[in-house]
């Protein structure tokens, strides 16, 4: 269980971090293109989605009782990053977790999802 949180918390710092450095080479995209529309959301899913998957498999590596990620993993990771960053562009759910209490920023949805898509299917 204590491997399985270390790499929890690793994942999230090295995506964020991560994800912020390459993204910090990736020019943003227009909003005028996409209707209003932030869609740079789904960049970041991609970027996350990947870090979570190689932090994943680095920590198979080095920590004892975590197995290797295999392919479905990072389709998985990547699959439900991709859907959360897409219900950030609905302004109903966004406000309805608003409401809910929860002021996680919507940034980090597609973050929230590649972890679970990756510890679903590992």
């Amino acid at each position: 269980m204590l491997p399985h949180l270390i790499l929890i918390v690793l994942q999230i710092v090295g995506a964020i971090w991560g994800a912020q450095f390459i993204k910090s080479f990736i020019p943003p995209l227009p909003r005028s293109s996409f209707g209003g529309h932030d869609v740079d959301v789904f960049i970041w899913a991609i970027l996350f989605a990947v870090i979570v998957f190689i932090i994943g498999f680095m920590g198979s590596i080095v920590l004892k009782g975590v197995r290797t990620p295999g392919a479905g993993a990072l389709t998985l990771a990547l699959v439900l990053a991709l859907l959360i960053a897409a219900l950030t562009l609905v302004p109903q759910v966004t406000q309805a977790v608003a409401g809910v209490g929860f002021r996680v920023p919507t940034l980090w949805w597609p973050l929230l999802g590649a972890i679970a898509g990756y510890f679903i299917k590992r």
